[in-house]
């Protein structure tokens, strides 16, 4: 396919996108590439926010969590204890300033209630947890080219008791690398 006309196509679909899904967060986007693989700290807030790209770009994340476990199984090296991890295989995580909400103001800490009045009724919920102490939302479009290629957008929100402590956006090509792109099986995806 010629590159100009995939850069359409491309520049198609972001337009397309519902007012009420965003695809950033904390100033790291799901659609931008100048930031490709990275990983930010927050030291004051304790948050991470976190990019990554997988099968050439087919499926991007980009993820803000307080969820040491999920940063270091995208390949980063997260501090322990208050040490620094040293000569360690994986990414290095970058210390600064996070801002702990999404362009369109979904911001940690929100209440079920003032999310809901923000974005409307969310495409499906869950809850999760040993005690059910977490109900998690999922706002998700898809828009199909043709009947064989597209991309979906997915803004996952997850509260812990009431209050928003994790956002995930994932955008994915239709077809993906191997599994189904259009699939939310086994979702949420976040460590529980």
């Amino acid at each position: 396919m010629n590159p100009h006309m995939l850069l359409a196509l491309l520049s198609l679909l972001v337009v397309s996108w519902p007012a009420n899904l965003t695809v950033a967060v904390g100033g790291m986007s799901a659609e931008a590439r100048v930031v490709s693989h990275a990983c930010w700290h927050d030291a004051e807030s304790g948050y991470y926010l976190y990019k990554a790209i997988n099968c050439d770009g087919a499926h991007v994340s980009v993820t803000l969590t307080k969820d040491r476990r999920m940063v270091e199984s995208c390949g980063f090296e997260v501090a322990r204890f208050g040490r620094k991890p040293e000569d360690a295989p994986g990414t290095a995580v970058e210390e600064r300033k996070i801002d702990l909400a999404t362009k369109h103001g979904i911001r940690i800490g929100m209440t079920r209630e003032q999310l809901e009045e923000k974005l409307g009724k969310p495409t499906r919920t869950a809850v999760r947890g040993e005690k059910k102490e977490f109900w998690c939302a999922l706002y998700k479009k898809v828009v199909m080219k043709d009947r064989e290629r597209g991309c979906v957008l997915r803004n996952t929100y997850i509260f812990k008791h009431g209050k928003l402590i994790e956002i995930s956006i994932n955008r994915d090509s239709v077809p993906g690398c191997g599994d189904d792109s259009l699939s939310d099986a086994n979702w949420p995806w976040s460590k529980f």
